[in-house]
């Protein structure tokens, strides 16, 4: 077939191409059309969302739908004339022998650019709406009575739909779905075994510490934020510690807080989606690795396990603290945070926890002290300690360091205040956790995880 003035082939295949643009947004539009009307929500609020939906977006996403099957059948047609004229050499105008008059595949290239994009953006609008009805369920919650969620649940999904509307629009820019705030599925790698000996551990791999305090807990939380940072690595660790002291063995779980604050949704779990994701109530793939990670170390059923995380490990600790299945499954008894916001948090009965905060870290204050909307608090299953801050009043980074966190605690035990008794006691009912001069200890690296 002789090329002139289109590339046929490439016209037809653009053609198709946004066609099925097309019918993607018209499925979309269907979409978020039933799901604003999924759920019960009456009053001012939303009769003005929905009349705006009917008035103004969804009408806009019909012209689209409508312009672009314009433009396809526009494209097609085209294509099919030039075949005919072409077919005998000669072109619209009877001239035999005229050459192609735009180079040759530049409508497949246009309709390859105009359908990315078009992917993309329905990748981000998806993810958008499943924000947006995150947030609108929480609020129909409240308004209906059905449930009280704290203020800081509230503003964490409406920061991810917003987030995630940002998402779009970049995506409409890159032509691929960039992944902003979005989720998947948590997993955990073949476990590694933690040198004992100081001598055989390296930089990426990080000796055990034998935990024998609070301070040598929480070291262990830093040994897996060094196990993390191994440019070779890709993920993320959970270091499991198992310690025998002779009448059977416990396990202490240590979770490093967010590894990476980029908005797109990685391979690294713990980062700044899953951040607000996890302040919001919803499912982590930063929670689900470190289930995963559980079940890789193989942990007998029954045995205690304590959970211990810094910031974002914190916080994903608390949330699996406050499900009961959970915490009946692995036999979780005790848990520790430290610059972890988890006030919002509800706790499963009969796990002790302890949270420590540097006066002046902002961070485990990002959650409002867990008020609800009727600002009030009704978490009582965790006791805190609030202790001196080691970079001041302005020291922001220095009062969120897990190193400093360390140190603190060291300190303030050392001491005979109220914040050291608090910290004493709760350590004296650890004793299944803190190995004694003839018990044993032995730890594993779990690599973590997000799978799209």
């Amino acid at each position: 077939m002789t090329t002139l003035g289109m590339d046929t082939e490439a016209g037809l295949a653009a053609s198709t191409e946004l066609d099925q643009g097309s019918q993607k947004i018209a499925e979309l539009a269907t979409r978020l059309d039933s799901a604003l009307r999924s759920f019960d929500w009456t009053g001012t609020d939303a009769e003005r969302t929905l009349d705006t939906w009917q008035q103004s977006e969804k009408p806009t996403l019909d012209t689209t739908v409508t312009q672009l099957a314009s433009m396809a059948l526009l494209i097609r047609q085209e294509a099919q004339a030039q075949d005919t004229v072409s077919g005998d050499g000669t072109t619209a105008g009877g001239a035999a022998g005229a050459t192609t008059s735009q180079p040759q595949g530049f409508l497949g290239k246009v309709g390859q650019f105009i359908t990315d994009r078009i992917s993309a953006v329905y990748d981000g609008v998806v993810r958008t709406l499943g924000h947006t009805g995150d947030f609108l369920g929480k609020v129909g919650d409240v308004l209906t009575g059905r449930e009280d969620h704290s203020v800081s649940e509230i503003a964490a999904s409406a920061l991810l739909a917003m987030g995630a509307g940002v998402g779009t629009a970049v995506n409409a820019v890159t032509g691929k779905d960039e992944h902003w705030f979005g989720e998947g599925a948590g997993v955990a790698g073949v476990p590694t075994t933690v040198a004992n000996d100081a001598a055989q551990g390296g930089l990426y791999s990080p000796a055990l510490a034998r935990p024998t305090d609070l301070p040598s807990l929480m070291q262990s939380v830093t040994d897996s934020y060094q196990v993390g940072k191994d440019p070779g690595n890709g993920c993320g660790d959970v270091r499991i510690t198992r310690v025998d002291n002779g009448n059977g063995p416990a396990y202490v779980v240590s979770i490093p807080g967010t590894e990476t604050w980029s908005p797109t949704a990685g391979s690294e779990p713990r980062d700044l989606s899953a951040n607000l994701q996890l302040v919001a109530g919803n499912p982590t793939a930063a929670a689900e690795s470190v289930r995963a990670a559980l079940d890789a170390a193989g942990i007998p059923p029954g045995s205690p396990v304590m959970l211990v995380g810094h910031s974002q490990g914190g916080i994903i600790a608390g949330q699996l603290a406050s499900d009961p299945a959970f915490v009946e499954r692995y036999g979780i008894t005790n848990v520790m945070t430290y610059g972890a916001p988890i006030d919002h948090m509800q706790l499963a009965p009969g796990v002790e926890a302890l949270q420590v905060q540097h006066r002046f870290d902002v961070v485990p204050r990002l959650d409002l002290g867990g008020v609800d909307v009727n600002g009030v608090n009704s978490n009582t299953h965790v006791t805190g300690v609030t202790l001196a801050s080691p970079g001041g009043v302005f020291g922001v980074v220095t009062n969120h360091d897990h190193t400093e966190y360390i140190n603190s605690v060291r300190e303030a035990m050392a001491g005979d205040s109220d914040a050291a008794r608090i910290l004493r006691d709760y350590q004296s009912t650890l004793s299944p956790f803190l190995v004694t001069p003839t018990g044993t200890a032995t730890a594993i690296d779990v690599p973590v995880s997000r799978r799209p």
